[in-house]
């Protein structure tokens, strides 16, 4: 486990320069559940685990009391929030189904960077049946411009609402203005009430703070 190797190596520091360590940090992030068969983190059962290990080898190495900390990252954030997407565009070709979306990956660029999962939705038809495959895009001048590729997905049609899941951690803080095109607004649903809470940017944002030279 990364902890035990962390401890031993703080032992060794501890030996050769002769130091006390206030804190530990086991860095993070927490395992966040991406796909629908993705086994959810005991929360619990890894307190348990991981404290139990480390008060074991903070004893035997003779380490003191340090306080331990764990960087939770994207496990706090990730399910808080949805991104809602308007289709404005089906295309069949004789080797691809795809959904044109208004979203891209100025708004969620983690698929394109990192290639990351995130669960799509037909938020307008939740219960309906995955009958077809598609390749989920956005609007951007760019090949890498997918949100989700060979998705198994109920029948859509243009018009529909698609939800992306998991779009809580790292989506607006890493989105941008690229293409030219305004970030999304963001509304906080609490209660079965909603209010917006970020107002979605206009095109004389994009120029904001610039200035023409003399």
């Amino acid at each position: 486990m990364a902890l035990e190797k962390l401890l031993s190596i703080a032992k060794k520091v501890r030996d050769k320069v002769k130091i006390s360590f206030e804190f530990v940090d086991m860095g993070g992030g927490l395992g966040v559940s991406y796909k629908p068969e993705d086994k959810e983190l005991d929360l619990a059962l890894f307190s348990e685990e991981v404290l139990s290990l480390f008060k074991s080898r903070i004893d035997e190495y003779n380490l003191g009391e340090p306080f331990f900390c764990v960087e939770p990252g994207r496990y706090l954030v990730c399910d808080a929030s949805i991104l809602l997407t308007a289709v404005n565009t089906v295309k069949v070709t004789p080797f691809k189904k795809f959904v044109g979306i208004d979203a891209g990956f100025n708004t969620l660029v983690r698929p394109t960077m990192y290639g990351s999962y995130h669960q799509v939705l037909v938020a307008n038809n939740l219960d309906a049946p995955e009958k077809e495959t598609y390749d989920v895009v956005g609007p951007i001048c760019e090949s890498g411009d997918a949100l989700a590729k060979d998705r198994r997905l109920p029948k859509i049609q243009e018009g529909d609402l698609l939800a992306v899941l998991n779009a809580g951690a790292y989506g607006y803080a890493m989105s941008s203005q690229y293409n030219a095109r305004p970030r999304a607004a963001e509304v906080l649903v609490k209660k079965g009430t909603y209010t917006l809470v970020r107002e979605r940017e206009q095109l004389d944002d994009l120029v904001s703070g610039q200035r023409m030279a003399k």
